[in-house]
């Protein structure tokens, strides 16, 4: 059993990545190169999104992110019945691709929702995610964003806290 003295409090500031590794695309840019920046970072091992942030004056602001899930979601064929999809399924996939690709990022990107402060507590950042639907957070101090905070950091941190702790532990071989 966890005793809660153990519990080391963290802030989103412990947990956020730094906005100085991520890659930027304009909200202007298509969609067909930022798939190519997007694979560039998945083959160098780097989490596979971009921030799409526009530049106003010498400030940057982020409007949100675009990974490879939101580019796959617009290419649903909604516009047909799921009845008639396997007759055209081949032709369709060329043909979204060929759509979406000419879209600009912010056409598609995951906008942001909601942002935290970096002195927020870790259920502050669950329950923003969880109710606002998303899966990440722009990390603030004052006005500026300083980070980003994804659902997977904050998992992180339940897989820590599922470990045994040294004192759990028994040098019973038994």
């Amino acid at each position: 059993m966890i005793s809660i003295n153990m519990i080391p409090s963290k802030r989103i500031k412990d947990l956020m990545l730094d906005l100085s590794v991520l890659k930027r695309v304009s909200p202007q840019a298509k969609v067909v190169e930022a798939v190519k920046l997007l694979d560039e970072r998945r083959q160098s091992g780097c989490l596979p999104f971009l921030l799409v942030v526009d530049e106003v004056g010498n400030k940057e602001e982020i409007l949100g992110k675009l990974s490879i899930d939101d580019i796959l979601a617009q290419m649903e064929p909604s516009t047909m019945k799921m009845e008639e999809l396997p007759i055209f399924w081949q032709s369709q996939f060329w043909e979204e691709c060929e759509d979406i690709l000419q879209k600009t990022t912010d056409s598609i990107m995951s906008p942001v929702k909601h942002v935290i402060h970096q002195s927020a507590t870790l259920i502050e950042a669950v329950h923003l995610m969880n109710s606002g639907g998303v899966d990440w957070l722009p990390v603030v101090e004052r006005e500026n964003v300083v980070g980003i905070l994804f659902k997977e950091d904050l998992f992180n941190e339940v897989l820590a806290a599922a470990q045994p702790k040294d004192d759990e532990l028994s040098d019973d071989p038994s």
